[in-house]
Formats: C-alpha cells, sequence, structure tokens
C-alpha cells in the first residue's frame, strides 16, 4: 500500500502488513467484495474499474480498483491499483438533478410546446411541398424525354432527306446544293442541342460510377470523338503531366467534348488556327467551395482550359441564367457544369470578348466512395 493511500486512510505501514483488503472497506463494500470482487478475481485473475469505498480518517473514500493475479516463484501475489473518485456521487447527483429541472421547465412551458406544434405542422406543409415537386420534376423529366425525342424525328428526317437529294441529283443548281447543305448543318446542329439538353436533365438524376482515369487519355478520345486529329485548323496543346484521378469516364470524356465543340462553334474568323492549350497540376483546396466557415483541405487536380477564340462577356454562372442567349454554347456549360459538380469540383470561366476564354476545372483526386 502506497504512502498516499495509508495517509488517506490514517494508518501506518506496519499496521496494514498482514491485513485484508475487505477490512479496509465500509460494510456495503465488504459485503459486494465478500460476494463479487473476490469470486471474481478467483475465476478470472483480473478485474477492471470495481467500485468500492474505503474507511478514511474523517471520511469515505471511493474508488475505481484494477486488479491482477500473478504468480511469482511459486507464491500468488494480487496487485491493485486504483483512482479515488470523491466527486463522482456529487457531479452524478447534480446531473440527475439538471434532468429533472429540465424535464419540469420543458413540460410547463407553453411557449415551447405551442412552437413546437407549429413546427410540426410546418414539417407536413415541407413534406407535401417535397412530395409536390418531386412529382413535377418527374413530369419534367418526361417532358424532356419526350420533347428531346419527338423533336429528333423530323430533324433526323430532314437530314436524311436533304442528303438523299444531294446525293441522288448530282446536276442541282449550287446555289441549291448550299441551301441543302445549311438546312443539313441547321438540323445537326439543333439534334445537337437536343440531345445535350437531355443529357443535361438525365445527369441530374444519375448514378455515376467511378474509376481510374488518366486525363490525357480522355481529352484525346474527345478529340479524336471530334475528328479534330487531322484537322489542320485546330491546335491543341496537352497537358504535360498525366495525372491520374477518380471520376466516371463517360462523363469526363463528354465534359471535353463539350469544351472543345464549343470552341469550334466560337472560333474566331479573325484566326486562322483555333489553339487550344490545356494544363493540369496537382494543388491543395479547401473543399468547401461556398461555405468560407468551413475548412477542409484535400488535393485537386486543376485543369485550366484555355482557347483563341470569340469569347464571351458574361460570367459563367451568367450565362447559365439568360435565356436570350439560349444556344449550344449555354447548354454545353450547364452540362460541364453539371459534370463537373457530380464529381464534388467546381468550375469557373474567364473571358475577354475576342480573345477566348479560359476554363478553369477543379476535380478531387482524393475522392471517396462515400462522399458520392
Amino acid at each position: 500500500m502506497n504512502l498516499e493511500l495509508r495517509t488517506k486512510l490514517g494508518v501506518e505501514a506496519e499496521q496494514v502488513i498482514g491485513c485484508q483488503l475487505e477490512d479496509l472497506l465500509t460494510v456495503g463494500s465488504k459485503i459486494f467484495y465478500q460476494t463479487h470482487f473476490y469470486p471474481l478475481i478467483k475465476m478470472q485473475n483480473s478485474a477492471r474499474e470495481i467500485y468500492l469505498v474505503f474507511k478514511g480518517v474523517d471520511k469515505q473514500i471511493p474508488a475505481l480498483l484494477n486488479v491482477e493475479v500473478k504468480q511469482n516463484n511459486g507464491e500468488v501475489e494480487i496487485l491493485c491499483g486504483g483512482i479515488e473518485i470523491s466527486n463522482r456521487n456529487k457531479f452524478e447527483k447534480e446531473l440527475l438533478d439538471a434532468k429533472k429541472a429540465a424535464e419540469v421547465a420543458l413540460a410547463e412551458n407553453v411557449e415551447l410546446t405551442k412552437a413546437k406544434n407549429k413546427l410540426q405542422e410546418q414539417q407536413t406543409i415541407l413534406e407535401l411541398k417535397y412530395r409536390e415537386v418531386k412529382l413535377l420534376k418527374e413530369q419534367q423529366q418526361e417532358v424532356y424525354k419526350l420533347i428531346a425525342h419527338d423533336l429528333q424525328e423530323p430533324l433526323r428526317k430532314s437530314i436524311f432527306m436533304s442528303d438523299y437529294v444531294l446525293t441522288k441529283f448530282k446536276e442541282l443548281p449550287s446555289e441549291i446544293k448550299d441551301r441543302l447543305n445549311k438546312i443539313i448543318g441547321y438540323n445537326t446542329y439543333m439534334s445537337e442541342i437536343l440531345l445535350t439538353l437531355l443529357r443535361y436533365k438525365e445527369l441530374e438524376r444519375a448514378k455515376l460510377n467511378y474509376s481510374s482515369i488518366a486525363l490525357n487519355d480522355i481529352i484525346i478520345s474527345a478529340s479524336n470523338a471530334l475528328q479534330l486529329k487531322d484537322n489542320k485548323q485546330v491546335e491543341i496543346v496537352y497537358p504535360k503531366n498525366n495525372i491520374i484521378l477518380l471520376g466516371n469516364e463517360k462523363m469526363l470524356r463528354r465534359l471535353f467534348i463539350e469544351l472543345l465543340r464549343n470552341s469550334i462553334k466560337e472560333q474566331n474568323p479573325e484566326n486562322n488556327i483555333l489553339n487550344i492549350t490545356i494544363t493540369a497540376v496537382k494543388t491543395v483546396k479547401n473543399y468547401y467551395f461556398n461555405n468560407n466557415e468551413k475548412y477542409q483541405y484535400k488535393k485537386f487536380v486543376k485543369i485550366i482550359y484555355t482557347d483563341n477564340g470569340l469569347g464571351f462577356n458574361y460570367k459563367l454562372d451568367k450565362i447559365l441564367q439568360k435565356t436570350q442567349h439560349l444556344n449550344m454554347v449555354n447548354i454545353g456549360l450547364a452540362y460541364c457544369k453539371q459534370i463537373v459538380e457530380k464529381h464534388l469540383g467546381a468550375m469557373e470561366a474567364k473571358s475577354v470578348p475576342g480573345e477566348g476564354v479560359s476554363y478553369t476545372i477543379l476535380l478531387p483526386l482524393d475522392l471517396e466512395y462515400e462522399d458520392l
């Protein structure tokens, strides 16, 4: 027995020699010792956090004991260690009293009860509104599909018939051929708008499959889809580092297809060659883009896409809001932004009219599946 315990018990070292542990306990703890504590040690050779009360000099000393039974040279040693918890009962009583007081205050608080009832009413209204919005969203989705599919068919037939006439009647006047080619071009353009619009709406509720992707491979695949490899009027500079990231291959490929297509559509006629430069670096950014009060830094790949096209006068969020500018560029950019945000990233755009556009895209590198 160490000096601190002897001092609290008011005994000398000689007095405790040959003394039983139960002789130092209060009556209640002595009964617990004989009926539970000692049998537990005999069975398990150890005990953890056992609550016992010792008889002190002027007050009782509650303690938590840990006990180990050791064999030493054929003799049995019982090693005890503990910590005094004299304030435990006081704290427990205070907690119980505070709980009772809080329960009484809650039961007697009429205003709080009214507020609770009002909140329940509002929750019911909110649930009904949520169901209504969900139904409208589902109906809207079906309408988009209907519009896209129903409009695609006449466009397809118009393109087919115009191409058929050009192929069948090769001696047509050049003016008629030009007009037929324009019809094909306009209808193809409209068909792409409808397809992009349909993809945009479908992406809202799409569950994406994620895998490791090489960034350069995705960009090259997008370029090949638009047949830009042998196009002498388009020059693409790819990232020096082929960064590997986690994402949906199909969606990220579509992202770069839309960006490349927008650059082609908005090509500056004063430039002989459309120059597109894409760079990519690893960086660390705050995961919470739109919350300045929360911080959690994660690894991202920062992609900067620039071209020397016509550019535009508005910021990216403004372009997506202006219905008078609704065209392939707007729908395509909205779709691109949605793809990036679906990957828990961010997309911004800067532009000077006549000098081109620059897109900054942030995509997480260490994206966790529970984030998706």
